[in-house]
């Protein structure tokens, strides 16, 4: 138990629950857990830990109640090597002194340390927004690409290579086949060979964690395949670059919002982007087609007497049986000009036997099938939790209202939420998940579901981590890296709208979807979470956890059906 814990205990009952969170306390009491135990200051401490982390000490007035709660000779012992000035001075002297000071200096950073923090919670959440990168003789695990992986790379360099205008591709991949480490290697040749490190490349995502993702694959697969030495930004958060008149050169990982941004705040870097850009890559490309989003690759899309040739590449994963192209995904391909690269079983067949033998061969037609046979994707087995559904007659109507519409509403995903046989049933699955030992990720319904979810599972004993959207990046790393740690007991990560992209970890043996959606993008996003089959470092199969709402039977919701390819029947 850290120190600060410890002081906690002599908090008031009543304050314990105000840091908690009045929501999460009202959701409790609604959700009418028997055990008392639920109200003991060590449960509460506990999940104001597990959900909050050391960031509560952010809080000045959490710091000054621990402050009061400190033996006054350890406080003055403190005092002595850090406010040497207020020796002798009354603890009220000397706590306001220390909570006036309360910020990123020497003197907090000890007194985090002192009570039991080494990291520093005042530093933000941005990262460098240049470094040099070098090539290196790295003792990394390195994953040469797969032959599908490499038909790919070469249909995508023949067109970077050639003499077209202004030229577009569109790469589809299925989920957990390796996209961003197919891209990468794409990437690496063009700046080696083609651009001869002449020119920015710009990488733009919707997500800090896909940005995040996308620069870690980078780096690793540079240290192994880079010709000495490059520039890398990050253009995300809080970070720019102050320095307009010099050309630019090397890797941008850029955020969508952030680029929208820059095209109304600080025009002259964005025109520099767009003077110095010679390949734009678009990862998860079914968003490409938004208006607004559309508008910013078309302004990259131009080139002037005084501009070198462009090329724009869309990455999309978008699930199905095969690699074929609903209406929907027809306008994306038009915008970039029908041009798309996709798996083809047969031709990479013939790579790998040769035209006689391919032809005596029966090849496995559907992608999904054809990539689990080969132990690249999991099999999924999938199991539908039922429920007894009490609903008020209010409720129903909500949840009834605009069901043609694209997805299920913030109310209605909130009406299920609270839904208390609902959550019996996931509580109760959840529970026999640890048992097993099975890593799972959760998605929840909202934000506060997710956290109602982490605080049962603590009051049982679970341990467990939680990931949302305001979390500081240290806290949100720590939860992913104990969630990954074999070695730690946490197997269950819970999320709302956070992990669906740019989250990977290999040991995931169980996808738990507690939230419905009629959209199949998102629903293949949080299922191939759990796709990594054996040759992608993953798992030979994957649990896949839903909900049974009767949402279905007002809607005609064909989301199920169409990834009959993945389940094992």
């Amino acid at each position: 138990m850290l120190f600060y814990h410890e002081l906690m205990y002599d908090f008031e009952l009543s304050r314990l629950k105000e840091i908690l969170g009045q929501d999460v306390v009202n959701n409790l009491n609604e959700w009418d857990i028997t055990s008392d135990e639920k109200w003991s200051k060590k449960k509460i401490i506990e999940m104001i830990y597990c959900l909050h982390g050391n960031n509560i000490l952010k809080n000045k007035e959490v710091i000054e109640e621990l402050l009061y709660c400190l033996p006054y000779q350890e406080l003055s012992d403190f005092c002595k090597q850090y406010y040497p000035s207020l020796s002798g001075e009354t603890q009220q002297a000397v706590c306001k002194k220390i909570v006036d000071n309360w910020k990123n200096n020497e003197e907090s950073l000890a007194l985090l340390k002192f009570l039991g923090i080494e990291n520093n919670i005042f530093k933000n959440d941005s990262v460098e927004t240049i470094e040099t990168i070098t090539k290196t003789n790295s003792t990394d695990r390195f994953y040469e690409l797969f032959d599908y992986q490499f038909y790919i790379k070469q249909q995508a360099l023949n067109i970077l290579n050639s003499n077209k205008t202004l030229a577009r591709l569109l790469i589809h991949m299925p989920t957990g086949t390796g996209k961003t480490k197919t891209a990468m290697h794409i990437i690496i040749h063009y700046i080696n060979f083609i651009l001869r490190k002449q020119g920015l490349i710009i990488w733009i995502a919707h997500t800090k964690e896909l940005l995040q993702q996308a620069y870690d694959t980078f780096i690793k697969t540079w240290k192994h395949l880079g010709d000495e030495e490059i520039t890398v930004y990050r253009i995300w958060a809080n970070n720019t670059i102050n320095d307009t008149t010099s050309q630019l050169s090397g890797i941008m990982f850029c955020g969508l919002q952030k680029l929208m941004a820059l095209k109304n705040s600080n025009l002259s870097l964005y025109n520099r982007l767009v003077t110095d850009c010679r390949l734009l890559i678009f990862d998860e490309a079914h968003k490409a087609a938004a208006d607004e989003t559309r508008k910013i690759l078309e302004s990259f899309m131009i080139k002037k007497d005084s501009m070198e040739n462009r090329f724009l590449m869309g990455l999309t994963a978008t699930p199905g049986r095969t690699t074929e192209y609903s209406p929907e995904n027809t306008k994306l391909a038009n915008m970039f000009e029908n041009r798309i690269i996709s798996i083809n079983s047969n031709i990479v067949a013939r790579m790998n036997m040769g035209n006689q033998e391919a032809s005596n061969t029966e090849i496995e037609k559907n992608i999904i099938k054809y990539f689990q046979n080969r132990r690249i994707l999991s099999v999924m087995k999938q199991e539908r939790l039922e429920y007894t559904e009490i609903f008020s007659d209010e409720e129903l109507k909500v949840l009834q209202r605009n069901l043609r519409s694209d997805d299920y509403t913030k109310e209605q995903l909130e009406i299920l939420a609270k839904n208390k046989e609902r959550n019996k049933v996931i509580l109760q699955k959840l529970r026999f998940l640890y048992s097993e030992r099975k890593p799972t990720i959760i998605f929840a319904c909202s934000v506060l579901h997710a956290k109602m979810i982490s605080a049962m599972l603590t009051i049982d004993g679970i341990p467990n981590c939680v990931v949302f959207g305001d979390m500081s990046a240290y806290e949100r790393e720590k939860a992913i890296e104990s969630f990954k740690d074999k070695n730690n007991p946490c197997n269950l990560i819970i999320n709302y709208d956070v992990l669906t992209t740019g989250f990977d970890s290999t040991n995931i043996q169980c996808v738990f979807i507690t939230r419905p959606t009629k959209s199949i993008v998102l629903y293949s996003q949080m299922l191939g979470r759990g796709l990594r089959g054996p040759l992608m470092g993953g798992q030979e199969e994957c649990l896949l956890v839903d909900v049974k709402d009767n949402l279905e039977s007002f809607d005609n919701n064909e989301t199920f059906s169409y990834f009959d390819s993945y389940w094992n029947k």
